[in-house]
């Protein structure tokens, strides 16, 4: 979405403006002048009902968006834009679009908001086909956040408490991925409250056609499983690089997706967990009584299929994945099923040599009584690198196992004959695992670990032996570090989390008082550090910072709650310093806040200790004490 052309004035002078009715004239980005809190420094995105324009705010000194409504609207376009103001603004998470503010242009209305310095997930599927099975993973989590807390947040609009938000528009257009890796939803446009209809004409089916459910195509009551199957379109679509449904005809459209006829992930040659392609075709059945539940069940599915396949966080992985500068587009084959003519019979056996799948096919003859057999491998999906077998030969081993097969005669089974071996068939030697108490000095122990991780880098190392949790280890590691390794940000991260869960209290503090990281992480931390110590001006500076900085190396959502919490702690240390009704409400609050987040897991500690400093500060302020 480009430039919007400029077109002439009456004077016949390019005035950088488009006319629209003769009435009010857009700006087309070319020329500063006031939009918001800023001035314009071009146009971001061309819409059916809005302009998005990219301004400068010279006294904060930050690039903001800014959506503009189209002059020419309709009253339930306009009414639908006041909805999407109303229902953004009351939505504060690490993985939604944030509103700064409302207001109206030259009588036209806008919403202003963060300005994301990245792309949209359309744009990386058009750039990069079909995405690494761990991006898709770490994008669906931080879509299944957004989800779990926009459809559970309670909020009140037009006069009226509501329980939940359904977005009904999900698409890749409206998912947005930082260049920081984190990922924003954008555009409720037509979202609506779960147990309300809003501002939407009887028989109209609003949303983009290819990722609809099949109940808002038939006009059936929509509840939050409607954004559950569309996100499983998008996450097919990431995984495939095509979308589920690319039908252009509408009608042709309309009926595949009513029909649930869509190729299944198996049908494509890529190597996904089961687990994962089961969790996609669950989103996508037609029944919703059947379909994933709910953003929180499809979240700790997802999360553990993450874990699974990667020691990184989702933020890590899409950092990484979007660092790369030399990549190619991956554009899958389909899968070609076996004609029936040929295959009379099909038996499938596996056998098991080594860690490689042999499934023999037995096709049977009827006409000749002859059966022939051939061997297909199937790799693993991730195969581990493996020491040579350096006690034999090369092709003992293909010919010991030959002989168990034909030894099955010995048995009393039939012996399969003529197999043929398609592919190098040497079976991994598992690496010995070394005894800790063997190394016998830091050297050794050291090699050990390298050996280990089959890496020479003793930071890469330090790292994974902290996210194993073997702390007293990774202390003795970072004891070895160079200096530019050790007073990284990275590694002063990594000796904080150690430091903290060895109770090492003193080297602690003394750490976090010498450093000034510029990480979500650290900052948190600090605050954390000043709460106990009752500086709480310093505690609220930290959280600040906390808040407008994300961490490098922990999920956004851990620490969105873990602030969202300390900042309670800290207003209830300010209450009891100064009790009155003004402290006491912030307090409240900010306990509120932390139990919103946790509304699909009320048995979080935090969750009992809000209800209980709730009772307690609403007590106190009754009471007279205050």
């Amino acid at each position: 979405m480009g430039n919007l052309p400029p077109e002439n004035d009456e004077t016949g002078q390019d005035s950088g403006f488009r006319r629209v009715r003769n009435a009010v004239v857009l700006p087309n980005g070319t020329k500063r002048e006031p939009m918001g809190s800023g001035l314009i420094t071009g146009i971001l995105g061309v819409g059916g009902m809005a302009n998005v324009y990219e301004i400068w705010n010279p006294q904060l000194e930050i690039s903001r968006a800014v959506k503009l409504l189209h002059p020419n609207y309709t009253e339930e376009i306009k009414q639908r834009f006041q909805t999407e103001i109303k229902i953004t603004a009351k939505l504060h998470h690490p993985n939604i679009i944030e509103i700064h503010g409302v207001g109206e242009w030259n009588g036209l209305p806008y919403i202003e908001m963060e300005r994301i310095n990245g792309k949209t997930l359309e744009t990386i599927i058009k750039e990069r086909g079909a995405l690494p099975v761990e991006v898709c993973t770490s994008i669906g989590i931080m879509m299944g956040r957004a989800l779990r807390y926009a459809h559970n947040e309670e909020y009140v609009i037009y006069g009226k408490t509501y329980n939940g938000i359904i977005h009904r528009d999900l698409k890749p257009s409206n998912i947005m991925v930082n260049s920081n890796g984190i990922v924003k939803l954008m555009d409720f446009g037509i979202a609506r409250p779960t147990d309300a209809s809003i501002h939407t004409t009887d028989g109209a089916i609003l949303g983009t056609m290819q990722y609809l459910s099949p109940e808002q195509l038939e006009g059936k009551d929509l509840d939050i499983r409607t954004d559950i199957y569309s996100l499983g379109t998008i996450m097919y679509e990431m995984i495939t690089g095509i979308k589920a449904f690319p039908e252009s005809n509408v009608s042709k459209l309309m009926l595949s997706i009513i029909k649930n006829e869509f190729r299944t992930l198996d049908r494509f040659e890529l190597q996904i967990p089961p687990r994962f392609r089961k969790l996609v075709h669950k989103c996508m059945i037609h029944d919703r009584e059947k379909r994933i539940q709910d953003a929180a069940s499809f979240l700790s599915e997802l999360t553990r299929i993450h874990k699974s396949i990667t020691t990184l966080s989702p933020e890590q992985v899409m950092r990484k994945f979007l660092s790369e500068q030399d990549f190619k587009r991956t554009v899958l084959r389909i899968r070609n099923k076996l004609p029936v003519a040929l295959v009379t019979t099909i038996s499938l056996t596996t056998i098991a040599l080594g860690t490689t799948t042999y499934i023999i096919l037995k096709n049977i003859d009827h006409s000749q009584k002859k059966a022939s057999v051939a061997i297909l491998i199937k790799p693993p999906v991730a195969p581990a690198p493996v020491l040579p077998d350096v006690s034999k030969k090369e092709g003992e081993t293909i010919k010991e196992e030959s002989e168990k097969i034909s030894s099955s005669k010995s048995s009393g089974k039939k012996a399969v004959k003529n197999v043929v071996l398609t592919a190098e068939t040497k079976p991994p030697v598992k690496e010995p695992v070394k005894d800790k108490e063997s190394f016998n000095d830091e050297e050794s122990f050291i090699e050990g670990l390298k050996l280990k991780y089959r890496s020479s880098d003793l930071l890469t190392i330090f790292t994974k032996e902290v996210q194993g949790g073997r702390y007293d280890d990774a202390l003795r590691i970072y004891n070895h570090l160079s200096n530019q390794d050790a007073s990284s940000d990275k590694a002063v991260l990594f000796k904080i989390r150690i430091l903290k869960q060895l109770h090492m209290n003193s080297d602690f503090r003394a750490l976090l008082l010498s450093k000034d990281v510029k990480d979500g992480e650290f900052f948190l931390e600090k605050a954390k550090l000043y709460i106990d110590q009752g500086n709480l001006s310093e505690a609220n500076r930290y959280l600040d910072l906390c808040s407008k900085t994300p961490g490098s190396y922990i999920e956004g959502s851990i620490l969105h709650l873990e602030r969202v919490y300390q900042t309670a702690r800290c207003k209830s240390r300010e209450f009891d310093a100064n009790p009155s009704k003004k402290t006491g409400n912030a307090a409240l609050d900010s306990w509120f806040e932390v139990k919103s987040e946790l509304q699909t897991a009320k048995d979080h500690k935090y969750f009992k200790e809000a209800d209980s400093e709730m009772q307690r500060i609403t007590h106190k302020m009754n009471s007279g004490e205050n």
